[in-house]
């Protein structure tokens, strides 16, 4: 007999614990309360191995240690997707020399920023804590050459040289026709077949989420942002999109989803899709 009836892979215990946004974090109380066994992991099972796993690492490319787990288990949650790696899907990008009209998005090519892996490095032990403490401490902008802040520049000539020569940055586009306010972005979010798609408006150019000023449910999802999901083997996830020329363009994809509880009190169909997944999560482990 298992220990559980479902294994939750992390990258670690101890920065899942401390990031408390996680919109899985939301669905494991549902299969709680539907009296099914969760188990939080950041190695592989032994013997006990639960029937089935949901591999839930908040990095932007899976570290080998978890590779494998898709085939450990006879079913698993995105345990296929193992990189959401900006090159995989962007077709924004612009390379040095390159003629674009138009405002351009200097983003890394981690997920949101390189922070999780930053993070996870900060945490694996004693002395990366005290490192990352000292440095804080005695390098001014540390953490901004950690994870650097995506910038917005009205045309390509203004992106810096040091910039095009960093393997950590990416240029793109600026995927809406106009840097004049507000934003119309789309976000994509999924759990197996439990989907929904939103149209949001933001008073922000970097569509900040403290500066959203609606979000309500979109139309159909574009044939594109559909085809990135299947490209990266996303079960559970996110894609932010813009409509450009009638089609989706995909400027970001996400495996490891939050979840605002703000959000979640003022739109009464973003609590309805958390039960729509909760209800999903809870079919896919009973089999």
């Amino acid at each position: 007999m298992s220990a559980a009836d479902l294994d939750v892979y992390v990258e670690s215990l101890r920065n899942f614990r401390l990031v408390r946004s996680y919109s899985i974090a939301q669905l494991l109380s549902y299969l709680e309360q539907a009296g099914l066994k969760v188990r939080l992991l950041d190695r592989p099972a032994g013997r006990d191995r639960a029937p089935v796993a949901f591999l839930h690492v908040d990095l932007t490319v899976v570290p080998p240690t978890y590779r494998g787990l898709g085939h450990l288990y006879d079913r698993t949650i995105n345990g296929r997707a193992l990189s959401i790696h900006r090159h995989l899907y962007s077709t924004l990008k612009l390379e040095a020399g390159d003629s674009h009209e138009g405002p351009v998005v200097v983003k890394t090519v981690l997920n949101s920023r390189g922070r999780p892996e930053q993070r996870w490095w900060q945490h694996r032990n004693g002395l990366t804590r005290s490192a990352h403490a000292i440095r804080k401490l005695f390098e001014p902008g540390y953490k901004d050459r950690l994870c650097p802040p995506y910038k917005v520049y009205q045309t390509i000539g203004e992106v810096p040289r040091d910039v095009w020569r960093n393997n950590r940055l990416m240029v793109e586009k600026f995927a809406f026709d106009t840097l004049d306010l507000p934003i119309v972005k789309h976000r994509y979010m999924f759990l197996l077949g439990a989907e929904v798609n939103m149209r949001q408006v933001y008073d922000d150019v970097l569509c900040a989420g403290s500066k959203i000023l609606s979000n309500e449910v979109g139309g159909a999802v574009p044939p594109e942002v559909l085809a990135v999901r299947q490209r990266l083997n996303l079960d559970f996830g996110a894609i932010d999109y813009f409509i450009v020329d009638g089609k989706g363009v995909v400027v970001d994809a996400n495996k490891t989803v939050g979840s605002n509880p703000e959000w979640l009190k003022k739109n009464r169909f973003r609590r309805e899709f958390n039960d729509r997944m909760a209800e999903e999560l809870i079919a896919f482990v009973r089999g």
